[in-house]
């Protein structure tokens, strides 16, 4: 488990000062305790971070605990990664991905199974299936088509069909088309 699945499992962190805050900044709801005020952890469910697990405070506080959990904090623990400063489009890309996943992990709801966004009837529409974007570099978008048939009174007599073409990365020396297709005969 990540740190993330531990905070939507309802956890109190126990934690350094400095990321505390930072949990406490994305997660206000969170009680998180650093080594500046360990005294008070209540009863519940308790992820201590390993360079604290020694702490007295923190010891005496697991038999009041219905789970006690010691992880370590590292970057992949917490979802940290290195930053590289990125400016001009690539920094706009990431900052869009990031902004998107965010929004996934806050909802935890299965994105949708296709979207296509077109600004006007000249520009390259955004594809997303099951929530992943299909037009943007290093995918290129070939080819898609949607048609939507109702043949009766009822949502449940009507089909939709999809067909998707695209390649999955421009960089390589043979070029790999995908198709996905969806097809419900009437």
């Amino acid at each position: 488990m990540k740190l993330i699945d531990y905070i939507h499992e309802g956890y109190n962190i126990v934690t350094s000062p400095r990321l505390g805050q930072r949990i406490k900044d994305a997660y206000p709801g969170v009680l998180v305790f650093t080594n500046r005020a360990f005294e008070g952890i209540p009863h519940g469910r308790l992820l201590v971070d390993n360079y604290y697990s020694g702490h007295p405070a923190v010891l005496s506080a697991e038999p009041f605990q219905d789970s006690f959990v010691v992880e370590r904090f590292t970057n992949d623990f917490v979802g940290a990664e290195m930053v590289l400063p990125l400016t001009g489009e690539a920094g706009v890309r990431s900052m869009k991905l990031l902004e998107q996943s965010l929004k996934y992990l806050n909802n935890k709801q299965e994105p949708n199974l296709l979207e296509i966004k077109l600004k006007d009837t000249d520009s390259v529409p955004e594809v997303y299936y099951k929530g992943e974007r299909l037009d943007e570099l290093p995918k290129a978008l070939v080819d898609i088509s949607y048609h939507y048939r109702t043949t009766g009174e009822w949502p449940d007599d009507s089909a939709n069909d999809i067909n998707i073409e695209y390649y999955s990365t421009s960089n390589d020396k043979y070029l790999d088309k995908k198709i996905i297709g969806h097809k419900r005969d009437m």
